[in-house]
C-alpha cells in the first residue's frame, strides 16, 4: 500500500510524529503534504505528538550559534561547533544581521538586530517576519514572544516595554507596554497596566506566557498572560542579596531559578507544573559550591539546568574583567569548569566592537519546530 492510500487523517496522524528536521525535507515532494505543513492546526499538533530534538544554542557576538554539550560525562564537555544559524537581511537577502537580542516560544526567534529592527524567525524553515515598530527609542525596548490561547490555534503575539525615564517629558515617567498581534498586523498600547515594574530583561517564555523578576526587594516573579493580556504576581523563595539571578524553563512544564547565596555557593530552585489555575511552588534541587578560590560572577546573562543529572550550565556578563565564560557546575562541587565565549578583552560586554553593535549573550534551549510565521 502507498502512503498516498491511506486515509488523510492517518497520513497526518503519522506525519505529526516525524521529528521537524525530518520532515521539512518532505515538504516539496508531494502537494498533499505541503498544504498539510501550512495549515497552523498540523503544525500545533505536530508541536506536541513529535519527538522533540532539542539543541542549546547561544547568542554570542551578533549571532546564533549551535553549542555541543556533553552530560553523560563528567565534567559535562562543551564546545561551539562554529555551526552558526545565518539570518539574512530582508533588505538584500545575502548580508547576515547583527542579532543584540533575541529570546524564542515554540520553535520561534524574536530577535533585535542591530539597527534597532524586529524579526520573527523559524530557523528549521528557513522564514522569517520582519516587524514595523517605530517610536525613535527601539534600541531601550525589551521584546517577548508569546501566543493567545484561542480554541482553534495559537494566535502570537509580542509584549514590548521601555521605561519611559528616557523621554518622560512626553510620556511620563514609568514603564510603557505595548503588544504586537499578528493576525491584525498591528501594535497597541496597553495603558492599564501598572508602571511600577522592572524592566523585563531577559525574559522566558513558558506555555505561552512571558516571564520575569519583578522585584527583589519583595521576592516577586511576573508573568504576562497573552490571552487575558494582564500581569500576574508570583512569590520567589526568599531572597539574598548575593549577586543577580537567573531564570529558566525545565523541559515544557516548570521554572528554574539560580541564586547566589554566598560569593562561592548558589541554590537551585525548581517549581511545580505550570498551570493557568494551580499556585506556583519552589523547591530547592540542588546546591553548588565552587572550589576554594574561585567566586561566581557578579551576573548571570542566562541559566540551563538538567535537574536528573544535577548540573547547571550558565554564562556570565563579565562587569569587570572582559572574562567572559560558560560554567558547566556540579551539585556540591562534584565538578567545575569554564569555557570562554569570546576572545578575552580589556573592555565590559556592554562596550560595542568598531564592526559589531553591543549585544546581549543568551544562552537557551532551543526545539526546532514547523509553526509558521508568514
Amino acid at each position: 500500500m502507498m502512503m498516498s492510500d491511506l486515509p488523510r487523517d492517518l497520513v497526518e496522524e503519522i506525519l505529526s510524529r516525524v521529528p521537524a528536521t525530518s520532515l521539512k525535507r518532505l515538504r516539496s515532494t508531494c502537494k498533499l503534504w505541503n498544504t498539510l505543513f501550512n495549515n497552523r492546526k498540523f503544525t500545533e499538533k505536530h508541536f506536541r505528538k513529535a519527538p522533540k530534538e532539542s539543541m542549546v544554542l547561544m547568542l554570542k557576538e551578533c549571532r546564533v550559534c549551535s553549542m555541543n554539550v556533553n552530560l553523560n560525562v563528567a565534567p559535562p564537555s562543551i564546545e561551539f561547533k562554529g555551526a552558526v544559524l545565518g539570518l539574512k537581511d530582508s533588505h538584500s537577502n545575502t548580508e547576515q544581521v547583527n542579532i543584540t537580542k533575541v529570546s524564542h516560544c515554540d520553535g520561534l526567534l524574536l530577535c533585535t538586530t542591530g539597527d534597532d529592527r524586529l524579526v520573527v524567525w523559524n530557523p528549521c524553515l528557513g522564514e522569517t517576519r520582519w516587524i514595523q515598530h517605530k517610536t525613535g527609542y527601539e534600541r531601550y525596548f525589551r521584546f517577548s514572544l508569546g501566543y493567545e490561547n484561542k480554541k482553534s490555534c495559537r494566535s502570537y503575539k509580542i509584549l514590548g516595554c521601555w521605561d519611559r525615564i528616557y523621554d518622560y517629558k512626553l510620556y511620563g515617567r514609568g514603564l510603557r507596554f505595548e503588544i504586537y498581534d499578528f493576525n491584525s498586523d498591528s501594535w497597541k498600547i496597553l495603558d492599564d497596566l501598572a508602571h511600577d515594574r522592572i524592566l523585563p530583561v531577559n525574559c522566558v517564555s513558558l506555555k505561552g506566557n512571558t516571564y520575569w523578576f519583578g522585584s527583589f526587594v519583595n521576592n516577586l516573579l511576573l508573568s504576562f498572560d497573552f490571552t487575558t493580556e494582564r500581569i500576574k504576581h508570583f512569590c520567589l523563595p526568599p531572597f539574598r542579596d548575593h549577586g543577580f539571578i537567573a531564570l529558566s524553563v525545565v523541559g515544557e512544564e516548570r521554572l528554574s531559578m539560580l541564586q547566589p547565596i554566598e560569593r562561592s555557593k548558589m541554590e537551585i530552585f525548581v517549581t511545580n507544573k505550570v498551570d493557568s489555575e494551580a499556585a506556583l511552588l519552589w523547591s530547592k534541587s540542588f546546591t553548588v559550591d565552587l572550589p576554594i578560590g574561585l567566586s561566581f560572577p557578579e551576573v548571570f546573562a542566562s541559566l540551563l539546568i538538567d535537574e536528573e543529572k544535577k548540573v547547571a550550565l550558565c554564562c556570565n556578563l563579565s562587569l569587570k574583567t572582559g572574562r567572559n565564560l560558560v560554567y558547566t557546575i556540579g551539585e556540591d562541587s562534584e565538578y567545575y569548569s569554564e569555557i570562554p565565549y569570546v576572545e578575552s578583552t580589556n573592555e565590559p560586554w556592554w562596550i560595542a566592537a568598531e564592526d559589531k553593535p553591543c549585544w546581549l549573550p543568551f544562552i537557551f534551549s532551543y526545539v526546532p519546530s514547523l509553526v509558521q510565521i508568514l
